[in-house]
């Protein structure tokens, strides 16, 4: 048995690796009678659609497998990264589309886990992700980190794979836990490497130390984790990327912070990163927005040192465990 901490749930074996995906909506209602069993039905089947819908999205754009290699790619370099091949690597976040996980796989690491705080992987949606791709630019972006020989074997697996779900991925060396909460619980193991790619952001502010402290538990000594976070409005990113800085803390809860980023600064991420204990952090890369106005007010709740750091836009921090 495998126990996710102190009043978290305890699961066995192979089972602690295979996500259960109608759990959560099965206990949201006793069985009282035939209109729960309808209501609770009705419920996962809309979920169910919804999600599918959303990474079937994903995986022919975001999500797509060259676009997220190119992403991998950048990140690796920018860590001064050469190699990720033999490491046990965790994915925070993980989202509807597999497809970070999957790199991982093409790049030799010996073990994958991803997770999520709520089951939403599709994995059949990662063969929309791969054949949308353009074959040769994954194997050419990702040549810099591994034989390119051993990526093309292992991408030709991935295109020759007819079906993707949970049982498949574990063949491949890639798990799936969820739902996990890393705010109050640690994975058991350690790890190499741990991954998030725009999660962080959506971590309620008063979250995020114990989560972080967490994470760097399941670091094994020597470990790296890379967190690359976006810190624009998600509710339009595009049009309004910093509206969310006028908004009345007293309208900005947990809720809100999840939906559309809890509005920590640059600055404020420097602090979190440093208040670590057993590690060490660096920033890689920082970008800002300079080509939209800054709301007339600032609410008074957030912290930051200057204009340049309510104008950033994206940050990716290294975290080293010392051996």
């Amino acid at each position: 048995m495998l126990d996710l901490g102190a009043g978290g749930k305890k699961l066995a074996g192979k089972e602690s690796f295979r996500v259960k995906q109608l759990a959560n909506d099965s206990e949201t209602c006793q069985p009282t009678g035939s209109w729960c069993h309808s209501k609770v039905n009705s419920v996962t089947i809309s979920r169910r659609l919804i999600g599918r819908f959303q990474a079937h999205r994903l995986a022919t754009t975001s999500k797509r497998l060259d676009i997220c290699a190119a992403q991998f790619a950048f990140v690796l370099h920018a860590a001064g990264i050469r190699s990720i091949k033999g490491w046990r690597c965790l994915e925070v976040g993980s989202g509807w589309v597999l497809t970070h996980s999957v790199i991982m796989y093409l790049l030799g690491a010996s073990a994958i886990l991803g997770t999520d705080l709520e089951p939403l992987a599709h994995p059949e949606s990662l063969r929309s992700a791969i054949h949308a791709s353009v074959k040769s630019v994954v194997r050419d972006i990702l040549a810099p980190y591994e034989d390119h020989s051993q990526l093309r074997t292992r991408l030709d697996n991935l295109i020759s794979t007819r079906r993707f779900s949970f049982r498949t991925l574990a063949k491949l060396g890639i798990n799936y836990v969820a739902p996990f909460d890393p705010t109050t619980h640690q994975l058991p193991g350690e790890y190499d490497f741990v991954y998030s790619n725009a999660v962080l952001e959506h971590v309620p502010a008063e979250d995020l130390r114990p989560l972080l402290q967490n994470l760097v538990a399941s670091v094994a000594p020597g470990g790296i984790m890379i967190h690359c976070i976006h810190l624009e409005d998600h509710h339009d990113i595009e049009r309004a990327p910093l509206a969310f800085l006028a908004a009345d803390a007293r309208h900005f809860g947990r809720g809100v912070q999840a939906s559309r980023g809890n509005r920590v600064r640059s600055s404020g991420w420097r602090r979190i990163f440093a208040s670590l204990t057993g590690v060490q952090s660096r920033i890689i890369y920082e970008w800002h927005r300079k080509d939209v106005a800054l709301p007339p007010r600032v609410d008074p709740s957030i912290a930051y040192t200057d204009e340049e750091d309510l104008r950033a836009s994206h940050i990716g921090v290294v975290i080293e465990k010392s051996r």
